[in-house]
């Protein structure tokens, strides 16, 4: 965990003052011009002078998900400026790319928000009170505006686009609020209130790309948080949005209704091959012209500021009418990618948005429920943006960037930090029981690390060894008295034996080699002790060491089912790479707590352990009927490579990452050589 000598304290000047710019901006940079814009810039202004500033810090190393997060921002912004500077750095592109370069303040701002305590509180009124005032300020323009370019829209700040979409995602993600427990009646009066009011100026905004999100991110929350409540709220509360979103919508006093029917008519005008003024029919002409741009470099584009004079051009031939002069992008952000950076600018995009989606989705499994209520913070934002960019283009506006950049740098900072505070202090103690246990032979070189890590801590250690001929057992004694030798009857049913051996109401099984880091243990404390047991296991990610390196990276940095209620998991019976099913239980939660794993001795160790789990493997895969064919070994193996050191990014472990990629590619050759051995020379029966 961080270093406790550079968290910034929330009673500390400091501390205030980051909560103070962060409920500001949430709360009035809806309805007030360029302050959420403002905001951003100070706190990006204080996160790089206080970074400049705090030596000890800028040494911390980032964890998986943070260089992840980096990644995909520098690549994005990366992949836009080669394409500048590739197409002959376009004056009227300079803009396009300045804009672009500001989303790099996410590195720092993230940095700096991670560390800061007490956040939490600021990030929930501010959204709350923003949501409120957006509302209000959306009536009050439907009643008392005078006519203005957007009218009768409200426009907020900027236009409507941004507010109705930026003010619908705030009640989106204050769903969750509602459901809080131990959350005073008035609070939760104060958060419904707040949704009702966000439904309703996005309404009176009349910005239907963010309204075309709502089923994607209504069914993201019957399918994943929805299932950690009781059926009346995982229902009841998405039927009852819904409920309110369809009357606002269908109201005659609001222009969403006349939005839709609108724009309804629009696509069957252009379906009918006529063309149509209304502003899905505009969006339709700048499609065209970007697909024309697009055609003359698909694999990487014509670079940015190169639209606009397109556009100017089809103007002046007559093919577009005169109003569309105004348009310098196309309405559409894929479509910008594809344009100015072609292939790799819409893989980089699509990157953008998936990664904190998926972080976000992956945090909706945590067993705290803060941690869990931020998490759908991150996927609905990110969903909502996604989909909005089919009809906008975000980026281009610097109202999107901004609102894009807050969000991709607050909420995965607002878990890591709200997550420190709910762990910090002294441990709570347990309300259920928690049996460890092992298997092992011939483990005496390091089994202690592990027995270690949980001596004293489990209410009961229980290891079946299968005959070491070392001083295994010796150790394990040292431990515990429940150590038994038995047979060898396979990992799976190994395991099991022991599972059954145990008495405790919940499980944690390690590995001989793996050790329970300090933070797990707080995490797994913290969990049975009462205040998160909603899910019947849950998975523990491996912080995997091999030849002199912390891996993050490949598919050996996953995150096994671990810990798991006694009376709901099983192991599964094969040779080998069992694991544990929960028996009529969704999928297991997440916990974010290390177990090291120190998978191979050394090189030698490594390729004897792998060989020998490709004959199990092949054996067993042979049994069940599978068979393997030239060159089925060799091009499993090249995509087994390519899976662990590209698509899974093995590559930013550096030299480690990349021996682990090509010893796991050998493994899977190996398997599948043997499986094709054993097809061409059947073993005899026994």
């Amino acid at each position: 965990m961080t270093d406790s000598s550079s968290i910034v304290r929330s009673e500390s000047l400091l501390g205030r003052l980051v909560a103070l710019i962060l409920f500001i901006g949430l709360s009035l940079g809806l309805v007030l011009p360029k302050l959420a814009g403002a905001g951003f810039l100070l706190l990006s202004l204080i996160a790089i002078v206080w970074l400049a500033t705090h030596r000890p810090f800028r040494n911390a190393g980032l964890d998986r998900n943070e260089k992840l997060l980096f990644l995909a921002v520098i690549v994005f912004v990366g992949v836009w400026v080669l394409a500048w500077l590739g197409h002959g750095m376009h004056p009227a592109g300079w803009n396009e790319i300045s804009g672009i370069a500001r989303l790099l303040l996410i590195l720092p701002l993230y940095l700096f928000l991670r560390q800061v305590n007490g956040l939490l509180k600021a990030w929930w009124a501010g959204l709350a009170t923003g949501a409120v005032l957006a509302g209000f300020y959306a009536i009050g323009f439907a009643i008392w505006s005078d006519p203005v370019d957007w009218y009768p829209r409200a426009s907020g700040p900027t236009n409507p686009i941004y507010f109705g979409g930026i003010v619908l995602a705030f009640g989106v993600m204050l769903l969750p609020r509602l459901t809080a427990r131990d959350l005073a009646a008035a609070s939760r009066l104060f958060f419904a209130l707040a949704i009702v009011l966000a439904l309703t100026a996005s309404a009176l905004s009349g910005s239907r790309g963010g309204w075309l999100a709502l089923p994607a991110v209504l069914g993201l929350y019957l399918l994943w948080l929805g299932t950690l409540k009781s059926a009346l709220w995982r229902y009841g509360l998405p039927a009852a949005f819904i409920l309110v979103a369809l009357i606002i919508t269908f109201s005659p006093a609001l222009p969403m209704a006349e939005r839709f029917s609108e724009g309804a008519l629009a696509v069957v005008t252009l379906a009918s091959g006529e063309t149509s003024i209304e502003p899905v029919g505009r969006r339709w002409e700048l499609w065209k012209v970007a697909f024309e741009l697009f055609r003359e470099n698909p694999l990487f584009g014509v670079g940015p500021g190169v639209y606009p004079a397109a556009v100017e051009q089809h103007v002046m031939a007559g093919w577009l009418p005169p109003v569309m002069i105004e348009y310098n992008h196309p309405h559409n952000q894929y479509l910008s990618a594809l344009l100015v950076a072609g292939l790799p600018g819409l893989l980089s995009l699509i990157l953008l948005f998936l990664l904190p989606a998926t972080r976000g989705l992956a945090l909706l499994r945590s067993g705290l429920e803060t941690t869990r209520e931020v998490g759908w913070c991150g996927l609905a934002i990110m969903t909502i943006f996604a989909i909005m960019a089919f009809s906008e283009s975000l980026f281009e506006r610097n109202i999107g960037i901004v609102w894009f950049a807050l969000f991709a740098a607050v909420i995965p900072a607002l878990a890591r930090s709200g997550r420190r505070e709910a762990l910090s202090g002294h441990r709570p103690v347990r309300q259920h029981s928690l049996s460890v246990i092992m298997i092992s032979k011939n483990e005496a070189d390091r089994i202690e690390f592990g027995l270690k890590s949980v001596h004293k801590w489990a209410d009961e250690i229980v290891v079946l060894d299968s005959g070491s001929t070392d001083t295994t057992v010796e150790i394990c004694r040292r431990y515990t008295d429940k150590v038994e030798v038995t047979d060898w009857p396979g990992f799976g049913a190994q395991k099991q034996r022991a599972l059954e051996r145990a008495a405790g109401t919940w499980v944690l099984s390690l590995d001989a080699d793996e050790v329970v880091s300090d933070e797990l243990k707080t995490e797994i404390d913290t969990i049975l002790s009462g205040q998160g047991t909603v899910f019947a296991g849950y998975r523990l990610p491996w912080s995997t060491r091999a030849f002199g390196g912390h891996l993050q990276f490949g598919r050996w940095t996953r995150a096994p089912l671990r810990l798991f209620l006694r009376k709901k998991g099983r192991f599964t019976d094969v040779a080998v790479h069992e694991k544990v099913v929960l028996d009529g239980e969704p999928t297991p939660g997440l916990l974010e707590g290390p177990l090291h794993h120190d998978v191979f001795r050394d090189l030698r160790h490594a390729q004897a352990k792998l060989s020998y789990y490709a004959r199990l493997q092949s054996r067993e895969r042979y049994d069940s009927g599978k068979r393997c064919r030239w060159p089925g070994p060799w091009l499993r193996a090249m995509a087994n490579f390519v899976d662990n050191y590209f698509i899974n990014a093995a590559f930013l472990d550096g030299r480690p990452g990349w021996t682990m990629s090509w010893l796991y590619a050998w493994y899977t050759f190996e398997k599948y050589q043997q499986l094709r051995r054993l097809g061409r020379n059947p073993p005899k029966a026994d």
